[in-house]
């Protein structure tokens, strides 16, 4: 089975690859997608995008955990002198969570839920994370992978993704993929995204109840633990292999190839 891209930016509305058997019979349309929460991605990408900061006039070493909701601009340029004026008062940890004080205060109007410095083979390192809601942050570890299948149906009718289905629906092809990404910062619940980084996860027990634009559903994460799950009417639910080198921040359709082709054999 070969994969070829199919939208070329010739015209609207058309899915992102062909799966073609021999004699270039076409047997599936496949549409790739991303369960991202974008804002999260932005934001990371806004404070990690070089890297480490390296604040010459600081010790260094500090980890910062930020508000979803975080202004960056802001927050950037009052950080070296915040964070110097902290290390001459010998401040080491400050926390909202319980926390009293000027250095809470300060913390909280920047958008700082926490900030932690440790030792450094760095000077004048500063990172940065995120602070999750707890339902993406952790949960139950179920014994089956159900959960998975009950959400796929669900967000896959979400309006987001109507133009996921549309795009199937105009194909010709007998099987439709709805192929989708979950990075480190996605919409999907702990007891989803777990089922995909998790070494040896259990495979769902239920068909997904997808829409009837879609036939396949493949469902892969961008950590470098876990398998890629699919699931046919034919096949039911099986693990792939997914691609050594899976982007988080973009769609890149040679790894998808890759991945489709792969399992499609």
């Amino acid at each position: 089975m070969d994969v070829r891209q199919h939208d070329d930016g010739s015209k609207p509305g058309m899915h992102d690859l062909d799966l073609v058997s021999e004699g270039d019979v076409l047997q599936g349309a496949v549409e790739v997608s991303a369960a991202a929460d974008g804002g999260f991605i932005e934001l990371w990408n806004l404070v990690n995008g070089q890297g480490r900061r390296i604040y010459p006039d600081l010790d260094g070493g500090w980890m910062l955990e930020l508000r979803p909701a975080t202004r960056v601009k802001p927050l950037l340029q009052a950080l070296p002198a915040l964070l110097a004026r902290w290390e001459r008062r010998g401040i080491r940890e400050v926390s909202q969570r319980g926390g009293f004080g000027p250095a809470s205060m300060q913390a909280s109007q920047l958008g700082i839920v926490r900030a932690h410095q440790g030792g450094t083979d760095f000077p004048g390192s500063v990172y940065f994370t995120i602070d999750l809601p707890l339902d993406k942050a952790g949960g139950f570890v179920a014994d089956t992978g159900d959960a998975l299948a009950l959400w796929l149906g669900d967000w896959l009718r979400e309006p987001r993704q109507a133009d996921v289905l549309k795009k199937l629906a105009a194909s010709s092809a007998p099987r439709r993929h709805a192929f989708i990404l979950f990075p480190g910062f996605t919409t999907a619940p702990f007891e989803v995204a777990d089922l995909l980084m998790r070494q040896s996860a259990p495979l769902p027990t239920v068909a997904p109840n997808l829409p009837t634009e879609v036939t396949d559903v493949w469902a892969v994460s961008t950590w470098d633990s876990g398998d890629g799950f699919r699931w046919s009417e034919t096949d039911g639910w099986m693990r792939f292999a997914k691609s050594s080198e899976i982007d988080s921040q973009e769609i890149v359709t040679a790894n998808h190839k890759t991945d489709i082709s792969t399992c499609a054999e």
